[in-house]
């Protein structure tokens, strides 16, 4: 597997995210410093993958992983290059062991999902667009923050920001199209559905 296609796909990223950082514990900070070289699609794709699988039901994680989208996206949006989080965010952490059996769980899920992102309408992936991306990100990464005490229920609008990120790590123009129509009916229909 070649270098880009290695940092494609999502069940290596999950498995590096468990791999990530030493001891019981895996920080925020480790996985910026795993991550940070592959660029700010996989920092991005990171938080809302872990809200999409079952570490989205960890009480607090949703909420900590709607900060990070916010802060990565503020900075997507004004064209910073290199990540930055407040120290405080960075000591966050999950129980190693815990994610371990998580991301075991989660390993079907993703593998079906690697069979079918790739490369195509690249020519829609442009800096607009990226920005474009970013700013939805954060829009229904803030969702997260009203539905993070409800186990499981930010998992919807985090299935969006994932195929946005995979759009923007793997060049797949269909991927962020996708990522695009499901934000807008979440965004259409979730304050029907709070009400």
């Amino acid at each position: 597997m070649s270098a880009q296609q290695d940092s494609q796909n999502l069940s290596r990223i999950i498995d590096d995210m468990h791999d990530a950082g030493d001891g019981d514990t895996v920080t925020v900070d480790d996985m910026v410093k795993a991550f940070s070289h592959r660029g700010f699609g996989t920092l991005l794709l990171i938080p809302a993958l872990i809200t999409f699988l079952p570490t989205g039901g960890i009480p607090g994680v949703p909420i900590v992983c709607a900060i990070i989208i916010f802060f990565l996206s503020v900075q997507i949006l004004f064209g910073r290059k290199e990540p930055w989080l407040p120290g405080t965010l960075r000591r966050a952490s999950v129980n190693k062991e815990k994610l371990e059996r998580l991301v075991d769980k989660a390993k079907p899920v993703t593998k079906r999902i690697d069979l079918v992102i790739k490369p195509r309408f690249t020519r829609i992936i442009t800096p607009l667009t990226i920005r474009i991306a970013a700013a939805v990100s954060l829009v229904i990464g803030l969702s997260f923050v009203p539905l993070g005490p409800i186990p499981f229920a930010a998992a919807l609008p985090s299935g969006a920001l994932v195929f946005l990120a995979l759009g923007l790590v793997a060049k797949d123009g269909l991927a962020m199209l996708l990522g695009f129509a499901a934000s807008l009916v979440l965004l259409i229909t979730g304050p029907v559905l709070i009400l």
